[in-house]
């Protein structure tokens, strides 16, 4: 027996490409994407001022284009008078939808085919779906892939060695002059040409006659038939067989003999049957890699014959489609492989809730709450507090052939009434919204947390039976399975008490009263945190945590904070055990603008699990505060001669209303100003305006809080270059004298008034380069469009539209989304003007220039171009 040793094949990349249908996704933007974005540009001007512009923005639509992938050649032995079956994939490379025709055409070659026909193959396994010829694909989406058939018959008169080709087109409906091209070349043979078809058959003798699954035995058979005109010999077919269809020792027979006990798998490659015809075969199976295979010394031309085996549905088998492809070889080496052969294993479902699950992999996931084994209830026998929370771990299990996915509810048995329950994952602390979806043999904990009320009655241990039933429903098959909460701990009692940390004001006791009074009272300014110390006792019998507070809202613009000793700013105290004692900080910070008053707060102390608590009552007494505030220093640019309105704000800062109170100018001598009123609040003068020097040409004066709009006026002089300063004073004597501003340093503002007479202004166009060369369109402000692969040149030029020079300009712009800085080979690159100026791409896709000074009237530009992604 030659050959022994060659019984497994590596599969060949050609059953593999059959097998595996490539996914491309559009790397470029998609059609319709729009390109845009502005450039910025600086300045200095006459005056020393550093100015920034901004251009226009330019905007490029991506246009659709098509693109296609046709794979691929094949190199194919036909028989006279036989078939090819020869497989092809088309890809859409463009960037949107398309639809591609299909023609076959053969070549000038040795015969003409009987018949050229193309078959539809969506599901890319090399086979015909049917026997309906199409001549085009289906819309395939960006990325989105096809696969055909091409069916060519050979006439019974071509010779051996004679060769034919078929060229496979495929062409774009969208854009008829983007097609690919495949060539299939045929070569008549005259000698073995091996057939192999697989088939897989479930034998439903057995269990339930409707359904596929696990435990279920498949007949597999792998018929062999020689085509040709010659003998095959030391013919090898090897099978890989699917890991969920392990194979079923001594199952394995020869059509052309019956043995006994069936094919040895086990005799190292030893001759297991002979045929009438002395063919001999060598049957062999590895049960750990669930491979088998066959050795048969020769097949005459015409013969055919099949080995057949069982394999069975394996435990772990998911529902849906097995497929298997058999490989062939012989003495001349590497054949074609089968057809795919599949089996689809139907639905089956199941699922528990319970306090323990045995996954696929064996792992047992078991309850860690549960107080008393193995028996469909999870039991928490710990004491908890009033208002306390009780954590049941459930564990659920999906016992079925496929993912499923499971929604969760509680119902309440004799839980006292008000108790609720929330469910949480494997962490206890994230909430589960929605279903829990679990892959088939995989299981996972969830909590079931009961909430008890606050003031649920205090009950000794045994004294308390409570339950509820909690149900999982499966989201594919409706199927309900459920388990039990069940609680026999104490209920315990709680208590706290919350207490100033001032000797002598202390509060002690449960919502201590103090005549009425506050029991500690501080003054602040507005605005002006106050910190008032407390300490918090635990006297219940465990451990609790606290949420802190206030009874009722502070005044608006006022705010609370509570602090841990380390001064942590939070809401709740965190875990206190029993009796213990934990120092807060309560701060009070009254609003900016509050009045002078006292106002007292309490601070009420709850507990989440208990539902217990304590209270205090404290107060904050605010000061008077009086001041004006004005801002801010301006500078301000005007041409010659011309004027210039500065608006600033007038802001009482205090917590007193300012109804008086002197309001000058002053420091201009060559420009004059006034101050203005803005009466609408538009931040405009208008003529309506009124000149004012004083508050109480305000009506009402300014509220507490409140602000207003000052404008002041300026005309300059005619010199350009020349620059000024006015002051605009607020007085500090307030209200007829009754009130003094207590902050002097925000009294007054200085305004800088320069007379200029340069301006840059910035545009920005754009023009498309379709070939990428530097050969662009014509330069425009307006969207145009672009296809992927070509490039966008953009235009940047900042002009001097003044009447004096300006200095150190620069143009920065960056390359938009959906592109790349391009170069063209140099024939695009970055480009600027004047020829003094300097370009940087170092750091793209970022892009400056420096154009140094511009005289009034000439331009400086920045060019560069990019590529559209494809």
């Amino acid at each position: 027996m030659k050959h022994q040793h060659s019984f497994w094949v590596t599969t060949s990349a050609i059953a593999i490409a059959s097998l595996i249908g490539a996914s491309a996704m559009a790397a470029g933007p998609e059609a319709g994407s729009v390109i845009g974005n502005q450039a910025t540009a600086t300045y200095t001007n006459a005056a020393g001022d550093t100015i920034t512009v901004t251009s226009n923005k330019v905007e490029t639509v991506v246009q659709q284009v098509a693109g296609l992938t046709l794979t691929s050649d094949n190199t194919e032995e036909i028989a006279p008078g036989g078939k090819a079956f020869l497989p092809h994939i088309i890809t859409n490379d463009g960037n949107g939808p398309d639809t591609y025709t299909l023609t076959a055409i053969e070549g000038a070659g040795d015969f003409d085919f009987n018949s050229v026909v193309i078959y539809a193959d969506a599901n890319m396994d090399g086979v015909a779906d049917n026997a309906t010829p199409i001549t085009e694909t289906p819309t395939l989406a960006p990325g989105e892939t096809f696969g055909i058939v091409i069916v060519a018959t050979a006439p019974s008169t071509a010779a051996g060695g004679d060769s034919e080709a078929v060229t496979v087109t495929a062409t774009s409906q969208l854009d008829g002059n983007i097609a690919a091209i495949n060539t299939d070349t045929m070569t008549v043979s005259t000698g073995a040409i091996m057939e192999l078809v697989k088939s897989m058959v479930v034998d439903k003798s057995a269990g339930d006659p409707n359904i596929v699954d696990a435990g279920d035995t498949v007949s597999v058979t792998l018929t062999y038939t020689n085509t040709g005109l010659a003998p095959s010999t030391s013919y090898i077919v090897t099978d890989a067989l699917d890991l969920d269809l392990p194979y079923v020792a001594a199952s394995a027979q020869w059509t052309d003999v019956t043995v006994a006990g069936g094919l040895d798998e086990t005799n190292g490659g030893a001759i297991d049957a002979t045929n009438g015809v002395g063919e001999t075969l060598a049957w062999q199976a590895d049960t750990v890699s669930n491979q088998v295979g066959f050795l048969i010394s020769n097949v005459d031309p015409g013969r055919t014959g099949a080995v057949t085996f069982d394999v069975v549905v394996g435990p772990d088998a998911v529902a849906g489609i097995i497929e298997n492809v058999a490989q062939q070889s012989d003495s001349t080496g590497t054949l074609p492989p089968s057809n795919t052969a599949s089996i689809i294993i139907d639905e089956q479902f199941a699922h528990v809730i319970d306090d323990s699950f045995t996954q696929s992999d064996a792992t047992v996931l078991r309850s860690s709450t549960d107080d008393n084994g193995a028996n469909d209830v999870v039991l928490e026998s710990t004491d908890v507090s009033q208002g306390g929370k009780i954590a049941f771990e459930f564990v659920i299990g999906n016992a079925s052939n496929q993912s499923d996915a499971y929604t969760l509810n509680v119902a309440n048995g004799d839980f006292p009434l008000g108790t609720t329950f929330s469910i949480v994952g494997a962490d206890g602390a994230t909430p589960i919204i929605g279903e829990i979806p679990l892959a088939a043999g995989d299981g996972t904990k969830v909590f079931v947390i009961a909430t008890l009320p606050s003031d649920v009655t205090p009950t000794a241990a045994g004294a308390t039976n409570y339950t509820a039933t909690v149900s999982a429903t499966s989201s594919e098959s409706g199927q309900v399975n459920t388990s039990t909460a069940e609680f026999n701990g104490a209920v315990l009692g709680a208590a706290v008490d919350l207490e100033n940390a001032v000797a002598g004001s202390e509060g002690d006791g449960p919502n201590p009263d103090n005549g009425g009074s506050a029991w500690v009272t501080t003054a602040t300014d507005p605005g002006e945190p106050v910190s008032f110390p407390m300490t918090i006792e635990n006297q219940g019998p465990t451990s609790d945590n606290y949420n802190l507070e206030l009874a009722n809202p502070l005044p608006d613009g006022w705010t609370v904070e509570f602090q841990l000793a380390d001064g942590t700013i939070v809401t709740n105290t965190g875990t206190i055990p029993a009796g213990a004692t934990e120092t807060i900080t309560v701060v009070i910070t009254p609003a900016d603008d509050a009045a002078p008053a006292t106002t007292p707060f309490e601070v009420v102390l709850t507990s989440p699990i208990s539902g217990q608590g304590d209270s205090i009552i404290d107060a904050v007494t605010v000061n008077e505060i009086i001041d004006l505030s004005i801002t801010a220093d301006q500078t301000a640019q005007a041409a010659p001669g011309g004027v210039v309105d500065i608006l600033h704000t007038l802001t009482n800062d205090g917590n007193v209303a300012i109804t008086e109170g002197a309001i000058t100018e002053a420091g201009l001598s060559e420009f004059s100003g006034a101050i203005y009123y803005d009466a609408n609040g538009n931040g405009e003068l208008d003529a309506t305006d009124p000149i004012i020097d004083n508050i109480n040409d305000i009506p009402g004066g300014i509220a507490v809080g409140e602000t207003v709009n000052l404008i002041y006026r300026v005309q300059t002089s005619e010199v350009p270059g020349m620059t000024e300063a006015g002051t605009i004073t607020v007085a500090t004597s307030l209200n007829g004298g009754t009130k003094t501003d207590q902050d002097l340093t925000d009294n007054a503002v200085e305004d800088q008034i320069v007379v200029v007479s340069g301006d840059v202004v910035l545009v920005k166009t754009q023009a498309i380069d379709p070939a990428c060369d530097g050969t662009v369109g014509t330069f425009s402000k307006n969207r145009q469009d672009v296809e992927p692969g070509q490039c966008i040149r953009y235009r940047i030029e900042a002009s001097n539209t003044g009447t004096q020079a300006v200095s150190d300009v620069a143009i920065k712009d960056i390359v938009p989304a959906y592109t790349a800085y391009e170069t063209c080979g140099g024939t695009c690159s970055a480009a600027v003007s004047p020829v003094a100026s300097t370009v940087d791409v170092s750091a793209v896709p970022l892009i400056s220039s420096a154009h140094g000074g511009l005289v009034p009237g000439s331009t400086a530009s920045l060019e560069f171009t990019v590529r559209v992604d494809q």
